[in-house]
C-alpha cells in the first residue's frame, strides 16, 4: 500500500525554484507578402482572354457537329469534330499567341469543361427542327 503525504503548504504542490526565468509572452507582427497588382491584372486579363476564345471556337465547332450530323445522318461525326476540338485547343491558344503557363491548370480544366457542354449544346440546338 501507497504512503500518504501532506503537504503543510498553501501552495499545494506549486513549488517555485529559485532562479528560473518566467516565459514572455510572444509578440506577433504581421508583415503583408508582396503583391503585384499589374501582374496580377495582366494574369487575370489573360484567364479572360483565353476564357473568350475557348467560348467563340466552341460556338463555331458547334454549329459545325451540327451541320455535319444534318448532312451525313451520323451523330459519330460530330462527335469527332468536337473530340478533335477540345484536343486540339491547348495548340490553338498557343498558336494564337497566348502564354498559358501563367494561368493555373484548374483555370484551364474549366475552360475545357465549359468548351464541352457548350460544343454539345450549340450541337443539340443545331440538330433540332427550327435549324434542320
Amino acid at each position: 500500500m501507497a504512503k500518504k503525504v501532506k503537504v503543510s503548504s498553501s501552495s499545494a504542490g506549486n513549488v517555485v525554484k529559485k532562479g528560473t526565468v518566467e516565459k514572455k509572452e510572444e509578440t506577433y507582427e504581421f508583415t503583408p507578402a508582396e503583391f503585384d497588382e499589374k501582374e496580377y491584372i495582366k494574369g487575370d486579363i489573360l484567364g479572360t482572354k483565353v476564357t473568350l476564345i475557348v467560348c467563340a471556337v466552341s460556338l463555331i465547332v458547334g454549329v459545325c457537329a451540327g451541320c455535319l450530323m444534318n448532312a451525313t445522318g451520323q451523330w459519330l461525326y460530330g462527335l469527332l469534330l468536337v473530340g478533335l476540338a477540345i484536343a486540339g485547343m491547348g495548340q490553338l491558344i498557343k498558336l494564337l499567341g497566348f502564354d498559358t503557363s501563367k494561368i493555373k491548370a484548374s483555370s484551364m480544366l474549366g475552360n475545357y469543361i465549359t468548351g464541352i457542354f457548350l460544343m454539345l449544346c450549340v450541337w443539340t440546338l443545331m440538330i433540332n427542327p427550327p435549324f434542320v
